[in-house]
C-alpha cells in the first residue's frame, strides 16, 4: 500500500538548511517506495530543480503564525491529501501542537534538538546527536509506551553520495583541513578561522572553506580568501559534490550539525566550535565517544584557544587516526531507511 506523508520544514539563513536536507531525502526514499510527499514551509526560493521529483506539492509559508494556527494549517493539508502521516523537521513544534495532532490521530515522527525539555508525544521521536538517551528523556514522554526514541548516529539523514563514500587511510597527514558551519550565517567562524589558521600550520596546509549560498557572510570570506597568498584556502560555495571535497581533507574544524555526520562516515578526525547553544550537547556527545575536542559555542573561542587544539591535532598522528576509527563505526549511512520504515511501520502491519 502506498500514500502521502506531509513534511512540516523550518528553514532559514539563521535555522539552516539541514532541515530541509533531510525532508528531501528521506522523500527520496519515500518515493522508492511508491509514497508521495508533500512540503510545508520553506520559501519557494529554496527550491532546486529536483525538489519537482521529490514533492507533488510545495506549500510556502511566509508567516507562521501561533502553534494553533500552524497545526490548522497542517491538518488542513493531510486532510486534503487523505493522509494521517507527518514529518515534523521544525523545533517549534511545542506541547500544544502536538496535542492537536494526537487528537486528530496522526501518526508522526518529530525531530528535535534537546534545547527545549518540554513534553514529547509524538509517535516517533529523533534525535541523532551521539549524546542523548532514552533515560534522559522518560520523564519528557507524555506516553513513553507509545513514542519510540529513535536516538543516535544510526539514525542520521545523509545525503546520498555519503553513503558510498570510501574513507581514506586513518591518521594521514594532515595536509587539507575542511572548514564548514552548515549552510546558513557562520556568525563569524569561518572568518575567525581564516585569520587563526590560513598559513600558520605550515606551508602545505590548505584550508578548504565550504559556505552556503545562504551564509550572508559568503561575499566577504571570498574576498578574504582571495586576498590570501596562494595554496593559504579554497573557498567553495554550494560544492556540487561536497563529498567528494570531504573526502578528500584529512580534518574537519565544523559545527554540531549535519556535517559532524558527514564527516564522520568520510573517516575525517573532527574539531568542534558550537554556533548555538542547540549544538553544545551533540559537540559534547561527539567529544564523549570519539575524543573530537570542543571548545565551545562560537562567542567563547579564543584565537588562541583555536590555534592551540588545532595545531595540536595536526601533529597528533595516534589520535587523529582512533578519532576517525571511532567516528566511522557510528555512521553507517542508513539513517534515511531506518527512518521511513519505522514511520511506515504501522501501515505494513495493517497491510
Amino acid at each position: 500500500m502506498t500514500g502521502t506523508v506531509i513534511f512540516r520544514c523550518n528553514v532559514s539563513a539563521r535555522v539552516g538548511v539541514g532541515h530541509l536536507m533531510r525532508c528531501r531525502e528521506m522523500a527520496r526514499h519515500l518515493g522508492t517506495l511508491g509514497w508521495q510527499s508533500v512540503l510545508l514551509g520553506p520559501p519557494d526560493i529554496l527550491r532546486d530543480p529536483v525538489d519537482a521529483d521529490l514533492f507533488c506539492a510545495w506549500h510556502a509559508v511566509d508567516e507562521r503564525g501561533s502553534s494553533d494556527e500552524d497545526a490548522a494549517r497542517l491538518l488542513a493539508l493531510c486532510e486534503a491529501h487523505g493522509t494521517r502521516y507527518a514529518v515534523m523537521d521544525d523545533y517549534r513544534i511545542d506541547p500544544g501542537y502536538q496535542t492537536v495532532m494526537r487528537d486528530a490521530g496522526l501518526r508522526w515522527l518529530q525531530q528535535f534538538d534537546a534545547s527545549r525539555p518540554w513534553m514529547f508525544q509524538p509517535d516517533l521521536l529523533v534525535n541523532a546527536s551521539p549524546y542523548e538517551t532514552r533515560a534522559h528523556y522518560l520523564p519528557w514522554l507524555v506516553e513513553p509506551a507509545r513514542t519510540e526514541t529513535l536516538f543516535g548516529p544510526a539514525y542520521a539523514v545523509l545525503r546520498p553520495a555519503y553513503t558510498t563514500v570510501s574513507a581514506r587511510a586513518d591518521g594521514r597527514t594532515v595536509r587539507r583541513i575542511f572548514v564548514g558551519f552548515g549552510g546558513g550565517d557562520d556568525r563569524g567562524a569561518i572568518d575567525q578561522a581564516l585569520r587563526v589558521l590560513a598559513g600558520k600550520l605550515g606551508p602545505e596546509v590548505t584550508l578548504v572553506i565550504v559556505s552556503g549560498s545562504g551564509n550572508p557572510r559568503r561575499i566577504a570570506l571570498a574576498e578574504a580568501v582571495a586576498a590570501l597568498p596562494a595554496g593559504q584556502a579554497e573557498f567553495h560555495v554550494n560544492p556540487p559534490d561536497i563529498a567528494g571535497l570531504m573526502q578528500g581533507c584529512d580534518l574537519a574544524l565544523i559545527g554540531g550539525g549535519t556535517m559532524s555526520y558527514e564527516a564522520a562516515i568520510c573517516g575525517l578526525p573532527m574539531i568542534f566550535v558550537g554556533l548555538a547553544p542547540n549544538q553544545e550537547r551533540p559537540c559534547r556527545g561527539w567529544q564523549d565517544l570519539t575524543g573530537a575536542p570542543f571548545l565551545g559555542l562560537f562567542e567563547s573561542v579564543t584565537d588562541t584557544h583555536l590555534y592551540t587544539a588545532v595545531a595540536a591535532l595536526v601533529e597528533d598522528d595516534d589520535r587523529r587516526r582512533a578519532m576517525a576509527s571511532k567516528g566511522r563505526a557510528l555512521v553507517d549511512g542508513q539513517g534515511t531507511q531506518r527512518l521511513v520504515e519505522a514511520l511506515l511501520e504501522r501501515e505494513r502491519e495493517e497491510t
